[in-house]
């Protein structure tokens, strides 16, 4: 085991999370429906629909704002100038409430706000567009100050490298696993963790990658992905920068951190300028040195042995 494991044990010895609560028992969903009207543009809604939303990561009593992308076809025509109503649950599976209708702007964008939940759990929402009741869905989800959680990259750090995201992108077959990753996933989950899943991939690839973690047995849990394709480029100035900015907002939003796990220079640099300590995050490239004057992180070389680590914690 590398160095610098006392504070990992000092952290998860704490528990006290609502993360398990959260995310434990959730059943399968009728998706709610709206009211169709005909689209406003006569060449809206060609093609097959490549909606995604970003789930989202509030405190208690904060208001949260969804954001949701609607394009079509193979050339992700944007879905511009129509109406798109956003239904939200009561709870992870409804009652389902009609809170708002939107107009998507040049780019298929749209956002609502929604009111602030006054305890922790989980609200699905859908944003629909009213003229063929396609949808993006993601989740809200409020959390508790102090709730534990544990943050994983994907490309490069479930997956054997980064070149696994050009596999997808051009449906050259399912990107491969890196042994162990799900097993360490579900100890953290099965301790009380949230688990969130943040990876610098386009948002149209949000659904095959929730489907990749599904058929892999990895534990339900927050995705983030970006939502610009620039964002998408490996740099400090773009992913690093979107990677910086989700972690500084789950820690103001109450998480607290007992592990990251990277593979690139991008992902050092991010997680400890956003606010988590180098001392919890695992690299799997293991020549990776510190981000600036930040320490160094942990070199991970086998995921089977850092389980067997973390299983013998008291």
């Amino acid at each position: 085991m590398p160095r610098l494991l006392l504070p990992v044990l000092v952290l998860a010895a704490c528990g006290g999370s609502d993360g398990a609560t959260l995310l434990r028992g959730l059943p399968p969903c009728d998706p709610p429906t709206v009211s169709r009207q005909e689209f406003r543009h006569t060449f809206s809604g060609r093609g097959d629909p490549h909606h995604a939303a970003n789930d989202v990561i509030v405190g208690v009593g904060q208001a949260p704002r969804v954001r949701a992308k609607l394009s079509y076809g193979a050339i992700l025509k944007d879905l511009e100038d129509e109406d798109v109503a956003l239904v939200a649950g009561e709870g992870a599976c409804g009652p389902w409430i009609t809170e708002d209708l939107r107009r998507t702007d040049d780019d298929g964008w749209v956002e609502f706000e929604l009111p602030a939940a006054a305890e922790p759990g989980i609200r699905t929402f859908h944003a629909i567009a009213v003229g063929d009741g396609t949808r993006a869905t993601g989740r809200i989800w409020t959390v508790a100050p102090g709730t534990r959680a544990v943050l994983f990259d994907i490309d490069g750090t479930l997956t054997t490298g980064d070149s696994e995201l050009v596999e997808d992108l051009l449906g050259d077959g399912a990107p491969n696993l890196r042994p162990g990753a799900p097993e360490v996933a579900r100890h953290w989950d099965e301790l009380g963790h949230l688990v969130v899943y943040m990876t610098g991939r386009p948002y149209f690839l949000r659904g095959s990658s929730r489907r990749w973690l599904e058929r892999h047995g990895f534990p339900p849990g927050v995705l983030f992905t970006v939502e610009n394709h620039r964002d998408a480029l490996p740099s400090s100035s773009r992913v690093g920068a979107f990677k910086r900015g989700r972690v500084e907002a789950m820690l103001a939003a109450g998480l607290v951190f007992d592990a990251a796990y990277g593979n690139a220079a991008t992902d050092v640099c991010a997680y400890a300028e956003g606010g988590i300590d180098p001392v919890l995050t695992w690299i799997t490239e293991l020549d990776r040195g510190p981000c600036g004057t930040h320490a160094a992180p942990n070199p991970l070389p086998s995921y089977l042995e850092h389980l067997d680590a973390l299983r013998a914690l008291p």
